[in-house]
């Protein structure tokens, strides 16, 4: 890899590396699993770098990287097994006690609809910027996110009966 292409990518892993991280986490649920998943994300995004065409930004391309690796991590379902640290305190750790609740709760979503709220609320992807990661219509996104919210009031409203 040239000089100026190794800076740029090195640039790109420090810019990025908390955001692919949390996406990681939260599509995961663990701490250890999203660290391995963000090393094996910019690693996959290293080797394809020349590739990379900048028909969009940076941060969109590494998270469809993320996305795919994280899929392909809860496939392989018997390697996550293994309960490691709970990410929640960890990346949440100085927010309100609700707020954990709330993570939950997305935590809880399956999987389709997890990574859009993911996306959208927490890394603030446009419907577009998701639909191009996720491989899926502008719709359907829109549709996602309104059956996510949906879930997600009644997953909330049986935490606060209890």
């Amino acid at each position: 890899m040239r000089e100026n292409k190794k800076l740029e990518f090195e640039s790109f892993y420090i810019q990025y590396r908390e955001n692919i991280f949390k996406v990681c986490a939260l599509m995961l649920k663990d701490y250890q699993h999203a660290e391995d998943a963000m090393q094996e994300t910019f690693y996959k995004a290293l080797c394809r770098f020349d590739r990379f065409k900048r028909e969009s930004s940076a941060l969109t391309w590494l998270t469809r990287i993320a996305i795919n690796v994280c899929k392909d991590r809860l496939k392989k379902k018997s390697s996550l097994e293994t309960p490691g640290e709970d990410v929640d305190i960890l990346i949440y750790e100085e927010e309100i006690d609700s707020k954990l609740s709330v993570t939950d709760a997305v935590r809880a979503l399956p999987l389709e609809l997890r990574e859009v709220v993911i996306l959208y609320y927490y890394q603030e992807f446009t419907h577009k910027e998701i639909a191009d990661i996720v491989g899926i219509s502008v719709p359907n996104v829109a549709y996602r996110l309104r059956t996510a919210k949906s879930k997600l009031k009644t997953y909330l409203a049986e935490d606060n009966d209890e």
